[in-house]
């Protein structure tokens, strides 16, 4: 079913503007500055109230945990492409708009909203928090990372996000035909592209053929920091949830501009390790936490 009228949500005091839109009119942008938007029918309802209820989450997962919030979010769902966009700004005499468009696509014989994922609107907003050069490896991998820790954040049971052996590291689940996933950060799979492998060693970053399977690399090193070497102590994880997202919160905030923004997956590394060299200062395992970050990263090759 494509929708072709638009639903426009209220105002929420607490994170600024979030609406969604759905609409199959390629000029989307007189679309969306219309004066007046209409509910969708009931057919579509459902999904265009899930797809605002993402927005909402992360922005207010952005507005809690970052520094530079975005002033105003808008997702156009449900357009009639099959592709995505990345948000991207739109000038506003009242604030700084960031805007992403979701495309749909066909999911077992019904069409869906990429926008219904938390974990793909999470992505893409990341988008607007970041200043990267188009079709970044990087800029992907970054914002895979975002995804799944707001996933991970809005689990039903606090216990997750304090054990990250137990979190989910699907982006994009559910969006291939059967129960595959966009990008898995745990085993490196890819269901979008054929040649990426399900382990490290199938993936070349010398002679992969995209920027998408190449951010798994990057990707994978998070996910190894986070759970793989030596980080149980005393039975607690080495690291937890609000460790990863200082840590990846003042990894965002030093390459947020253009010209800070790591031109290496070896340099953002070096971002990493900085950053969490402050962030352990006080505690009791600071050399094995470190020893730990560094060697996720020598383990998929990053040097």
């Amino acid at each position: 079913m494509v929708c072709t009228e638009c639903n426009d949500a209220p105002s929420n005091g607490n994170c600024g503007l979030s609406r969604t839109y759905n609409s199959k009119d390629n000029d989307y942008f007189s679309e969306i500055n219309r004066a007046n938007h209409r509910l969708v029918d009931d057919l579509c309802r459902d999904f265009c109230q899930q797809a605002r209820d993402n927005v909402e989450t992360v922005a207010q997962f952005i507005k809690g945990n970052f520094s530079r919030p975005l002033d105003k979010y808008e997702a156009i769902i449900n357009f009639y492409v099959p592709a995505l966009w990345y948000a991207k700004p739109a000038s506003s005499g009242q604030g700084e708009i960031k805007r992403a468009l979701f495309g749909q696509r066909e999911i077992n014989g019904i069409m869906r909203s990429y926008g219904t994922d938390i974990t793909v609107v999470a992505h893409e907003f990341c988008h607007g928090l970041i200043k990267s050069p188009p079709k970044n490896p990087l800029a992907e991998s970054f914002c895979d990372i975002f995804a799944v820790l707001v996933r991970n954040y809005h689990r039903d049971n606090p216990y997750y996000w304090n054990n990250p052996h137990n979190w989910l590291w699907d982006v994009g689940e559910n969006f291939q035909e059967g129960t595959g996933s966009l990008r898995r950060l745990d085993t490196l799979l890819s269901l979008r592209f054929t040649d990426a492998g399900s382990v490290y060693g199938q993936i070349d970053w010398n002679t992969a053929k995209n920027y998408h399977e190449l951010s798994l690399i990057h990707s994978h090193a998070f996910y190894r920091l986070m759970t793989i070497h030596n980080t149980v102590i005393n039975g607690q994880p080495l690291f937890n949830g609000e460790f990863a997202l200082k840590l990846f919160g003042a990894v965002l905030e030093d390459i947020s501009t253009l010209d800070r923004f790591p031109k290496s997956f070896s340099e953002s590394r070096r971002v990493f390790e900085e950053k969490a060299q402050v962030l352990l200062r006080a505690s009791p395992h600071t050399n094995h936490q470190l020893d730990a970050i560094s060697q996720a990263f020598i383990d998929v090759g990053i040097e």
